[in-house]
């Protein structure tokens, strides 16, 4: 974690030194909360229902804060793009779990003659993401304040624990957790995904330099373990469980100062940023001519 953080800052101190004044900087506090996994489900194994607990229910969100680093350049007075940098804890937990095609694999740590437990769970994830980020600056409000639409691909890489809330249990079932990785209880690293998303966000312009700065956006990561538990198909014809990933679904607030590093907020010799007043003109067509014209003096 270290190693990262340190190789995040050094790029962030050359690549501000070298173009210190034609970028924007944000830094934001963020929390998050797993929704689901869209697209096709699993194939489950023909007895779930008679297996599962009565009473069983999904994860319930708990929330965790993260952290959001961005360097956005402006292209025009609308328009801007940027690199993200994000770290994201994504948590759960569930009083007494559904039947998951997960205990009924090879890979449940839990003894044969408990192989489904009744106790409640928890997942615990972390996302660090590298986002491409680009950004339109379409409404303007009131004289300082702007709406935007925001639009971000790039890789996320996922590390989760999967295990009993309470650790009496992992202790009494002689097991660590139930399932990790790319944390300090697996041997295996960050699981690297695909991921991208859209959102809506605001600006309110507190001085030439800083901005009050929020959006909430909605994310797909092509990973199974983002709410900490492995996705398994049943294979009728082997009669076993075999491994399949899928799509995440995750949505997340932030909110933050932006800073600009733009004399002036000017993107050219005429034209600001959007968090410049000057932009309401954009959306006011002005009256360049003027109302009549003074004769001459003969």
């Amino acid at each position: 974690m270290n190693r990262y953080l340190a190789l995040l800052f050094l790029f962030l101190l050359i690549f501000g030194s070298a173009s210190g004044q034609i970028f924007r900087y944000r830094l934001s506090a963020n929390t998050g909360v797993f929704l689901g996994e869209p697209g096709k489900a699993e194939i489950n194994y023909p007895m779930k229902d008679e297996l599962s607990h009565p009473g069983s229910q999904n994860f319930r969100p708990t929330l965790r804060p993260g952290v959001e680093l961005e360097i956005m350049k402006p292209v025009s007075s609308e328009f801007e793009w940027g690199l993200q940098f994000g770290f994201t804890n994504i948590a759960g937990y569930t009083p007494q779990a559904p039947l998951y095609n997960f205990f009924l694999s090879r890979y449940n740590p839990l003894p044969t003659s408990y192989r489904y437990p009744v106790e409640t769970l928890t997942f615990d994830t972390k996302l660090f993401s590298i986002h491409a980020t680009a950004r339109w600056h379409f409404l303007p409000v009131l004289n300082d304040a702007n709406i935007f639409l925001k639009i971000l691909g790039g890789v996320s890489f996922t590390g989760t624990d999967f295990t009993f809330q309470d650790p009496y249990y992992s202790i009494k079932y002689d097991v660590g957790v139930l399932f990790a990785r790319g944390t300090q209880n697996s041997d295996y690293p960050k699981h690297a995904a695909i991921s991208g998303g859209t959102g809506l966000g605001a600006t309110y312009r507190i001085s030439d330099k800083l901005d009050i700065y929020f959006d909430v956006t909605a994310s797909l990561i092509h990973s199974d373990i983002v709410n900490g538990v492995p996705n398994f198909n049943y294979s009728e014809s082997q009669s076993t469980m075999q491994r399949t990933n899928s799509l995440s679904s995750v949505a997340q607030a932030s909110i933050g100062l932006l800073y600009s590093a733009i004399p002036d907020r000017r993107v050219h010799k005429s034209n600001f940023t959007r968090s410049n007043r000057v932009n309401r003109n954009t959306f006011t067509k002005k009256n360049r001519g003027k109302p009549f014209i003074k004769g001459r003096k003969k």
